[in-house]
Parts: structure tokens; C-alpha cells; sequence
């Protein structure tokens, strides 16, 4: 099951559709998220995001939920709108609860992205103006 978003541009009419998750929708969905989620785990455990992170992951292995389902997010220079692989870490304890979104990068700019959900504060790509047409179109198998 995956969700569609919509983008309409009130300023400048720009509109665009997006298409996220799938993963009970198809085998090659499922097995590229879970090869993603193996990958984040190993790069995890060889201490690409810290040692706090690796040992986190390296004690409390049957702990942790991974996700790397794809999601929709927006660059904070160039405001184009990308759908990537998630990179998340969860993990529920009495104590407290962790959760780690991991940096994606543009593929237009390499500046910061950030995952956008159905609300958010959403930017024109074409004419970079303000506005919040980001809506929930529906979902789909």
C-alpha cells in the first residue's frame, strides 16, 4: 500500500504528483527496502553515523525497527520535491523511545532534505514561493 500526493502551485500553477511506499505492493518494492534496511544497519554497526549509533545498533540489534520506505522530500535550497528511501531508525523502550532520521542529500544540489507529509510547510519548486497545496490524494496498492 502506497499514498500519493499532489502539488499545486496557487502562485504559479505548477502541479505535480508523487507516488510513496508500495512495499506490500510488488516483490522488487519489497526486496529494495529491505536490502536498503540491511545496508543502513551494516553502515550503522561500521560507525558511518557515530559511535553512539553503533553501539546502539550493535547492543540492542533485535530492538531496533529499521525503515527505509520510500518517502517524498524537498530541498531546502533549490525546493525541488524527490522521492527517496528513508533512512530511520526506531526503537521503543520503558525508559524512552529513539527515533533517528538519517541526512538525505539533493540530487539536484546536494544541499539538506527534508521528508514532506500531507500540512507541511511546502515551497513553489518552479516559482519558490510559499504555499501549502501539498494534499493526500489517496491510496493505492
Amino acid at each position: 500500500m502506497g499514498t500519493s500526493y499532489k502539488y499545486k502551485c496557487d502562485e504559479c500553477g505548477f502541479e505535480e504528483e508523487y507516488f510513496v511506499g508500495g512495499r506490500l505492493m510488488t516483490k522488487d518494492y519489497k526486496k529494495r527496502t529491505e536490502e536498503a534496511e540491511e545496508e543502513l544497519r551494516s553502515a550503522a554497526l561500521y560507525g558511518k553515523y557515530g559511535e553512539s549509533i553503533r553501539q546502539l545498533v550493535k547492543n540492542e540489534r533485535d530492538k531496533i525497527y529499521i525503515n527505509c520506505d520510500t518517502e517524498l522530500y524537498q530541498c531546502m535550497d533549490c525546493r525541488q520535491f524527490s522521492v527517496q528511501i528513508a533512512k530511520e531508525m526506531f526503537m521503543n523502550r520503558k525508559e524512552f523511545t529513539m527515533s533517528v532520521e538519517f541526512r538525505h542529500e539533493c540530487p539536484s544540489c546536494h544541499s539538506s532534505m527534508l521528508r514532506k507529509t500531507r500540512g507541511s510547510i511546502t515551497f513553489c519548486p518552479k516559482c519558490k514561493m510559499f504555499t501549502a497545496r501539498l494534499v493526500t490524494m489517496g491510496k493505492f496498492e
